[in-house]
């Protein structure tokens, strides 16, 4: 099977359709996205796909094939935490996170290889106390800009 995102404004995954290889591929048994997205033109109307794969996570193809833009976009469409395409890179990925205020975590940079927003300072692993009293790290933006050696809080 064939996975393709359908994109909405500014680039929103807006859900995946999966075409069956019968209808993606020639008779000489070369697959074409142009036969793919002929069927769902024909299918679904006008609309914008972008194909990808089921087995690509961050970065990886989980069964050893070569991975397609760093992610599967894929699962229930969240309008609270959507998936991108980024043309520019080519790689599907999540918007920019926020932080335990709800601010923009400007300081994070985007992986383009594996389709991941990272912090600018790795995240404290957790003490087997931290743990029992189920405590969690969260990143704050304004205690990074008022001091970058800091930024994940302990609550």
């Amino acid at each position: 099977m064939a996975h393709y995102a359908r994109l909405g404004v500014n680039n929103v995954v807006i859900r995946v359709d999966i075409v069956d290889n019968s209808k993606v591929t020639t008779s000489g048994g070369i697959e074409k996205d142009a036969l793919a997205f002929d069927h769902l033109y024909n299918e679904f109307g006008a609309g914008i796909w972008v194909k990808c794969s089921f087995n690509t996570v961050e970065g990886v193809h989980v069964l050893g094939g070569k991975p397609l833009r760093a992610n599967y976009p894929g699962g229930e469409y969240d309008e609270n935490d959507p998936w991108y395409y980024d043309i520019a890179n080519d790689i599907f990925c999540k918007g920019r996170p926020k932080d335990k205020d709800g601010e923009s975590c400007a300081s994070w940079t985007l992986n383009t290889t594996t389709g991941v927003w990272e912090p600018p300072i790795t995240k404290p692993e957790y003490t087997r106390q931290q743990i029992e009293e189920f405590k969690h790290y969260l990143w704050d933006e304004s205690a990074y800009q008022s001091d970058n050696s800091t930024g994940w809080i302990l609550t």
